[in-house]
């Protein structure tokens, strides 16, 4: 089942809010078409994933990192995209919560295959 179409405001490929909207629509006579466009749930989020995830442009930050090598734990310069970061802390919080509710649970494995 697909879920139900949503609709959001679009200019020239630009998200604008209501009120800069209305003023487009009044100074140009745009026509509703134009305006909006009905796109599905997951269209909407492969179009704006930042607006769910984060930036999926990949940024340069000092962190510690663990070394693999050293078996150590090092600060230095990385690039990762913030929007994958926050797909994998959720995936561990949720895993995290789960735990607190099923006392059964001993082991939350994580395997990164590079």
């Amino acid at each position: 089942m697909n879920p139900p179409p949503t609709e959001k405001a679009i200019t020239n490929g630009t998200a604008h809010d209501r009120g800069e909207l209305q003023k487009k629509v009044a100074s140009k006579k745009v026509s509703v078409e134009k305006i909006y466009q009905k796109v599905s749930q997951l269209e909407h989020i492969l179009l704006r994933p930042d607006t769910y995830i984060g930036s999926v442009e990949p940024r340069n930050e000092i962190m510690w990192v663990y070394d693999t090598e050293k078996f150590a734990m090092e600060h230095r310069e990385i690039t990762y995209v913030p929007g994958l970061y926050k797909i994998f802390d959720e995936i561990l919080v949720n895993a995290a919560d789960n735990k607190q509710r099923d006392p059964k649970m001993d082991c939350i494995k994580v395997e990164i295959d590079p």
